[in-house]
């Protein structure tokens, strides 16, 4: 059975679950089928498409039997109609499908089974189990161990292993400190060991700190800190911010990683970036930002400044125009550019048009071409109180590494019972 096939049957015997008990308290099921389509002229005149249909199934379901004891299952498959840019016909993956159990109280917090797992330096999808106790006062803590998903493809599952965990101290609305672990085996052997600080404070005057940063154990060296604080001053805040990131300790250069990322973690590159958000809101419908970005790399590039000004109007629920102008002042080629950039999001009931074009000219060609242009438009509606919504969209770009891109995607958004609160992809 394909992996496609193992999604769908794993999610049509949770809603046979859900369906068989009388006892349902909750039920919430969730589709968002796509439709997606491109066209790549590339700029050797070979052209590659692809038209891919995706599915994403999400169910949730308590019983009224064991208050407090959830079902959650999440899964997608793809299915290629006419394509000449995958290599498969079909994929698919159960992203999780987990018990949890909350007890009336709200002391403590288990999952057991396939889940995500956002703890400090974990971002991780495993097959285990996971814990939070929240009943120590000011303090929390949480531990996870399983075997990581990510690794099925790189060599087998077989001693592979992880686990890690956050504590957690601090006073609702003035501080909380946090330290995390992350420990990742791949047959035995050690793939990541991570440790994390995250940081956040409140200061009188709604003044706030907020930041972490990043120990990698292998290399003995900083993978990351990202910090930024926020100086409000009436309608105007002010919001210095600093990153810093080490290549070789940030990425990974494993066989299941990412292509680009794993060129930049052999890349030995340290990426350091200061600079500031100036806000200005003159009325509930107006704000105004200006923007302020230095990029030092420590090799390969010399350092670059980007300058900006954003503006953006709202009226009505939900519906605003905005616009950017920005600079980019570098000494590489694709780092002297001036951006422009106008968007636009109207609500009416009862559906939405949005709209975005951003336009690039840079100061010298590249690969003969001076410029870089993008376009979007889509359009939007609901049907049956909401519970069905449908969305079209076409994007057209044109830049120096390909001659021209043409893509569109259809989107159906089906929620059946609003029971629990679903996230939905927009």
């Amino acid at each position: 059975m394909t992996c496609c096939g193992r999604v769908y049957l794993l999610l049509f015997a949770g809603l046979l679950l859900c369906a068989s008990s009388s006892e349902a308290e909750q039920f919430s099921l969730a589709s968002e089928t796509l439709f997606r389509g491109f066209q790549r002229e590339r700029n050797d005149g070979s052209k590659a498409s692809a038209a891919p249909a995706y599915e994403y199934l999400q169910l949730n379901y308590a019983t009224q039997k064991i208050p407090g004891l959830t079902l959650h299952i999440n899964g997608w498959g793809r299915l290629n109609l006419a394509d000449n840019y995958n290599r498969d016909t079909t994929d698919g993956r159960l992203l999780h499908a987990y018990l949890q159990y909350s007890p009336p109280k709200q002391d403590y917090q288990l999952r057991v089974g396939r889940q995500y797992i956002f703890e400090g330096v974990a971002r991780d999808n495993l097959d285990g189990i996971y814990g939070k106790l929240f009943s120590i006062p000011h303090t929390t803590i949480s531990a996870y161990a399983g075997v990581p998903t990510m690794l099925d493809n790189s060599n087998g599952r077989k001693n592979d292993l992880i686990y890690g965990g956050k504590l957690t101290y601090g006073t609702p609305a003035l501080y909380d400190v946090g330290l995390s672990y992350k420990h990742i085996l791949d047959n035995g052997a050690r793939r990541e060991q991570l440790l994390g600080a995250d940081l956040a404070v409140n200061f009188p005057r709604s003044i706030t700190l907020l930041g972490h940063s990043t120990y990698d154990l292998i290399s003995n060296s900083w993978g990351e800190h990202s910090y930024e604080a926020r100086f409000p001053f009436g309608p105007v805040t002010f919001k210095p911010f600093l990153q810093r990131f080490k290549y070789n300790s940030y990425f990974t250069n494993s066989r299941n990683s990412v292509p680009p990322f794993r060129f930049l973690e052999g890349s030995g590159n340290t990426l350091t970036t200061v600079g500031t958000d100036l806000f200005w809101y003159p009325s509930d419908r107006w704000d105004f930002v200006l923007r302020f970005k230095n990029h030092d790399y420590q090799n390969r590039f010399k350092p670059s400044q980007y300058y900006s000004l954003i503006a953006t109007k709202r009226w009505k629920i939900l519906s605003e125009a905005g616009a950017e102008v920005g600079r980019m002042q570098g000494s590489e080629d694709q780092n002297r550019y001036l951006l422009t950039r106008a968007y636009v999001y109207w609500k009416f009931a009862p559906g939405f048009v949005t709209g975005d074009v951003m336009y690039v000219v840079y100061d010298r060609s590249i690969y003969g071409k001076s410029s870089s242009l993008f376009t979007s438009v889509g359009v939007g509606t609901g049907f049956l109180k909401d519970s069905l919504k449908v969305k079209v969209s076409f994007d057209y770009s044109n830049d120096p590494y390909f001659n021209a891109d043409y893509r569109f995607m259809v989107k159906l958004n089906y929620l059946l019972d609003r029971s629990f609160d679903l996230p939905i992809r927009n």
